[in-house]
C-alpha cells in the first residue's frame, strides 16, 4: 500500500479468511486498511464502518488513531454530517496526528467549518494554525492559497 500497489494490498487483505482471528491491534488495523480501500473507491459508507471498527478495536499506535479519527472526520464532511466531522477532527487534534501535513490538513478542515458556522474569529485561527506549519502538499498549499484570498475580508 505505501508503494501505491493498491491491487496488490486488497489482493492481501482480500486473502485474509478470519479476521477475527487476528490478534486485536492486527485487526484494528486490517479494518482500517479496508476503510481506506473503501475510501477511495468512493463507498463513504463502507468505509465509515471499517475505519468504526478499528477504531472501536484500539489502535496499536496513538497517532495511528488520531490519523483514523481525522478520516472518519473528513468521511462525515463528505456526507455533509458537519457537526460530527468537527467532533472527529477535534478528536484527532487533541489524540496527535503523525506529521505537519495531517495537521495542517485537520487544522483548514476545522477552518471551513469555523467558516460553515460563521464563527469567523475561530476560522481565522485555524487558519493562521495551519499557515504556520508550512504543509508542503500541492492540495494543501492550493487550498491554503484559496482560502487565503477569501479570508482577509471577512471579519472578525
Amino acid at each position: 500500500m505505501e508503494s501505491g500497489d493498491m491491487d496488490g494490498a486488497e489482493k492481501v487483505l482480500a486473502s485474509i479468511k478470519y479476521p477475527n482471528l487476528l490478534y486485536k491491534p492486527i485487526r484494528s488495523v486490517y479494518f482500517t486498511l479496508k476503510g481506506n480501500l473503501a475510501m477511495m473507491k468512493q463507498d463513504f459508507d463502507g468505509a465509515e464502518k471499517l475505519m468504526k471498527k478499528g477504531l472501536d478495536l484500539g489502535m496499536p499506535m496513538k497517532e495511528a488513531e488520531g490519523a483514523s479519527l481525522l478520516q472518519m472526520g473528513m468521511l462525515a464532511m463528505q456526507k455533509n454530517d458537519l457537526k460530527q466531522a468537527e467532533s472527529y477532527i477535534r478528536q484527532a487534534l487533541r489524540k496527535g496526528l503523525p506529521d505537519k501535513e495531517n495537521q495542517a490538513a485537520a487544522f483548514l478542515q476545522m477552518c471551513s467549518l469555523m467558516m460553515n458556522k460563521r464563527e469567523f474569529r475561530a476560522a481565522k485561527d485555524f487558519f493562521r494554525k495551519a499557515k504556520a506549519l508550512k504543509p508542503t502538499t500541492p492540495q494543501l498549499v492550493d487550498q491554503i492559497k484559496q482560502i487565503e484570498k477569501y479570508i482577509s475580508r471577512i471579519p472578525g
